[in-house]
């Protein structure tokens, strides 16, 4: 019986990479024939990269153990691989048109710049104060989601924007403490006052 359980997987019009939780990593074709290959540490994020044709061309693995393991398709056979000194991958995009710059975004928040064009094969940009959910480069700016924070910043680790999205659920929920505790306070003066509406909760038929 086969037991393994699917830790990551991407899913496009040229096929499905799925990548298992015993590091065998799957390509299955919308035409032809299955493919599989296996690393040595389990996958934690998937990127794929498309020709000029707009057909998928290779595959890019993080993993948990700091790997960046560049893999082609449909072969799955490998291009190049990285490694950022035993940190789990947590994010990965292009700082270029192609793959020869990538940006990974590790566990500990640290941000690294990796591939054949740089300086070293790596180089650690900057650090961020907690783990990455996402990175992507826009008009030679970086993305980052951390949570509920979005910053933009340039390559050199500056800010150049900050935005905390759970500042508007706080201040929704500062209005309706304030509302309950208005509405405890009129029910405290009207013993008629439905209990449900001054809890200020649906009430369950």
């Amino acid at each position: 019986m086969n037991n393994r359980i699917v830790l990551r997987s991407l899913v496009t019009s040229d096929g499905c990479l799925t990548a298992m939780d015993d590091g065998i990593i799957i390509w299955k074709p919308t035409l032809g024939r299955r493919q599989h290959t296996k690393l040595e540490s389990l996958a934690t994020v998937l990127l794929a990269f498309k020709n000029i044709n707009n057909s998928l061309e290779s595959i890019i693995v993080g993993d948990n153990c700091g790997g960046i393991t560049h893999l082609s398709i449909p072969c799955l056979e490998v291009i190049n691989k990285f490694n950022l000194e035993g940190e789990s991958i947590r994010s990965i995009c292009s700082a270029s048109e192609s793959t020869h710059r990538l940006l990974a975004a590790c566990q500990s928040g640290s941000i690294w710049m990796v591939g054949d064009q740089v300086p070293s094969r790596k180089i650690h940009l900057f650090q961020n104060e907690g783990p990455i959910t996402s990175i992507r480069v826009s008009q030679n700016e970086i993305h980052l989601q951390s949570g509920w924070q979005r910053r933009v910043l340039d390559f050199t680790g500056r800010e150049l924007s900050y935005h905390d999205i759970s500042d508007k659920f706080k201040k929704k929920e500062e209005i309706r403490a304030i509302r309950r505790a208005r509405l405890l306070e009129a029910k405290k003066n009207n013993s008629n006052y439905p209990a449900a509406i001054a809890l200020d909760i649906p009430a369950i038929a």
